[in-house]
């Protein structure tokens, strides 16, 4: 099986298109969205849509996600984050209500759970980028393979021992060996705004046969998108950000 994992789009159609034309020439079988569908960007209904009809595509939800619906509020984000969520709550359609409404904390498949977040509090706010979080989200799950989104940055990080972790950071378009039997949890990049200062868009293709974790970084027109970000109306520093991948 080839499964696509992908994250944080954030209302980026154009870079939304561009990787899923990219994943549709690398023989995927399945989809899996972590969340973070809308937020930041300027075409929520559009990305909701695509990914609503995309087949063998299951999705879970992201902050931003239950955020636009008012589940949680957008008063603890920061200045930007919560104008382009209250801009968000203003546009969305029924339809994107409903699905997005309708979407799961988790995902379970075989060996592998998938979350937006992490394990132990899928629609937080905290980042898994250190030992600290990395423990706490492995002694929140069972599974051997973690696959999380949410931070905009992608990583593995491989349980060595009952308090050992190691990080690796993921650069550029590259593969990562999953053949052994230890535990990881794997951040999937983003599609929609990357902020490892590289502003390609970044998902992963997870090769169950070869045990192989491929990351895929698409180059798209950041120009294009910030341009929408600022007819939009939406604040200035989204469509700076996407020039720089921060």
């Amino acid at each position: 099986m080839r499964l696509m994992v992908f994250s944080d789009i954030h209302g980026n159609l154009p870079a939304l298109e561009r990787v899923l034309s990219h994943a549709a020439d690398r023989n995927v079988h399945r989809y899996i969205c972590l969340g973070d569908i809308v937020g930041y960007g300027p075409f929520p209904n559009e990305c909701v849509e695509r990914i609503r009809h995309l087949k063998n595509c299951r999705c879970v939800v992201g902050n931003h996600d239950v955020a636009a619906l008012w589940e949680t509020s957008p008063y603890g984000m920061n200045a930007s984050a919560k104008k382009a969520i209250l801009w968000t709550m203003d546009r969305l359609t029924p339809e994107s209500r409903d699905f997005l409404s309708g979407l799961p904390d988790r995902l379970d498949l075989f060996d592998m759970t998938f979350v937006h977040a992490d394990p132990y509090s899928p629609r937080g706010w905290g980042y898994v980028l250190d030992r600290k979080h990395a423990l706490r989200s492995f002694a929140a799950s069972r599974f051997r393979n973690i696959f999380i989104g949410h931070s905009h940055r992608p990583l593995v990080i491989t349980r060595n021992g009952l308090f050992r972790v190691a990080l690796h950071t993921v650069s550029g378009t590259t593969e990562f060996p999953v053949s052994d039997s230890r535990r990881r949890i794997i951040n999937c990049g983003s599609i929609g705004q990357p902020r490892d200062k590289d502003p390609r868009a970044c998902y992963l293709i997870y090769d169950s046969r070869r045990q192989r974790l491929e990351y895929h970084r698409v180059a798209y027109d950041t120009e294009q998108s910030a341009q929408a970000i600022y007819s939009a109306g939406l604040p200035e520093r989204l469509g700076k950000r996407l020039l720089k991948g921060i």
